[in-house]
């Protein structure tokens, strides 16, 4: 009779197909998704506001401050920069780089201490708002010059209610940076764009994104979010609940994410877990979670496929994980030459393998945590729905 360890072959030559189909047919609906025609342009570009809360940070402001000076956009362009009224050294950088060229509102703290939230700062800033299109960015994210191009043609659409674009992680300073762009940079493209041929999206990515005027008045902007930390998915809802559809782009803006430690990378992998299981998922009908469930599978198994070998010790097993890990780097390679536009520099691609094994696993791990978060200097308990408690304050 067949022992375990025999068996095993097939075991791990089965998840190896099954992982090589997975990227295929991702990687094949990437290309289509690029491949369709464009959004015609319309004859005249609307007016733009580009909604800009900044908040004091470790990354240097001044980069991507002048990356949304030199956007190539064909109409009227409002650039609104909203600051915290204490923080004067970003105040002094806007003006550095924009001088008379962007309205600089000053947000109150919503509480105690200096920073008001993001959502105060976003209704700071829109009274000054004057285009038919708003567009709100982070501050820690860098426009390619033809950003809003690519952006705002499905707007023309009146069905549509907001587009939004895809991240591309650009910072390698240290081993934790690094792998946190790795893993959005190998999922990010494979993991949206295949869910646009099975279901319309049903969120907003909140790195940046646009709505008509008149739309996100309609469906009462970010009144009453306050209390909530998921604006993306809470405007999203209110969208899909007016009869809109929301646009996904080809859109690809850099994102500048620096993490110092192991514990602040955990704590940032754990957020980016809690926050869609306890914020969004109660929302989705069951077939919409059982699509991004489905979609999300396959990244399992190159851990799978180690944790066995690691088990088993066979060489079918070891070659079968040798395989997956050289499809996973050949698919990354592939995603940053033809869309990504950003290189995996060569000291970081040792860590491509962690990336592939270790953090789907994490990931996991962190699904089934309890659903407390550490964001912004607070330890939070996140409610079903997208409410918080503070748990523990910043401490001094």
């Amino acid at each position: 009779m067949a022992t375990g360890r025999s068996r095993f072959g097939p075991v791990a030559i089965a998840l190896l197909v099954l992982y090589a189909l997975d990227r295929l047919l991702k990687l094949g609906a990437v290309i289509a998704f690029f491949r369709r025609a464009p959004v015609p342009a319309p004859g005249v570009w609307p007016g733009v506001t580009l909604v800009q809360p900044l908040t004091r940070s470790r990354h240097d402001l001044t980069p991507i401050l002048r990356a949304r000076l030199a956007l190539t956009y064909p109409g009227t362009l409002q650039h609104i920069l909203i600051c915290d009224r204490a923080d004067r050294a970003t105040q002094e950088c806007c003006r550095a780089v924009f001088g008379p060229a962007a309205i600089i509102v000053l947000a109150d703290p919503d509480g105690g201490g200096e920073i008001a939230s993001k959502i105060g700062k976003l209704n700071a800033g829109l009274p000054y708002a004057t285009g038919e299109f708003v567009c709100f960015v982070d501050d820690d994210v860098a426009l390619r010059p033809d950003a809003l191009q690519l952006l705002l043609p499905p707007l023309n659409n009146p069905a549509v209610g907001a587009v939004f674009g895809l991240a591309c992680y650009t910072e390698w300073g240290s081993v934790w940076s690094s792998l946190m762009t790795l893993f959005v940079n190998t999922n990010a493209l494979v993991s949206y764009l295949p869910l646009t041929y099975l279901t319309e999206p049903f969120t907003i990515t909140g790195h940046c994104f646009a709505l008509r005027r008149a739309t996100f008045d309609l469906v009462d902007g970010f009144n009453q979010m306050e209390q909530r930390l998921d604006d993306d998915h809470e405007l999203a809802r209110r969208l899909r609940a007016n009869g809109y559809r929301i646009a996904q782009t080809p859109l690809i803006y850099e994102v500048t994410n620096r993490l110092d430690s192991w514990h602040a990378y955990q704590a940032q992998l754990k957020r980016w877990c809690i926050f869609p299981r306890q914020m969004l998922a109660p929302s989705l009908r069951p077939s919409e979670q059982a699509i991004m469930t489905a979609g999300s599978l396959g990244n399992l198994l190159p851990g799978l496929l180690a944790l066995s070998a690691l088990a088993h010790r066979r060489r079918p097993s070891f070659l079968a994980l040798g395989a997956a890990l050289a499809l996973g780097g050949a698919s990354q390679l592939f995603l940053e030459r033809r869309y990504l536009g950003q290189r995996t520099p060569p000291h970081r691609w040792p860590l491509v393998p962690v990336v592939l094994t270790l953090t789907p696993l994490q990931i996991l791990r962190n699904l089934f945590a309890a659903p407390s978060i550490e964001w912004r200097g607070q330890r939070l308990l996140i409610h079903r729905g997208g409410r918080y408690t503070v748990l523990q304050e910043e401490r001094a």
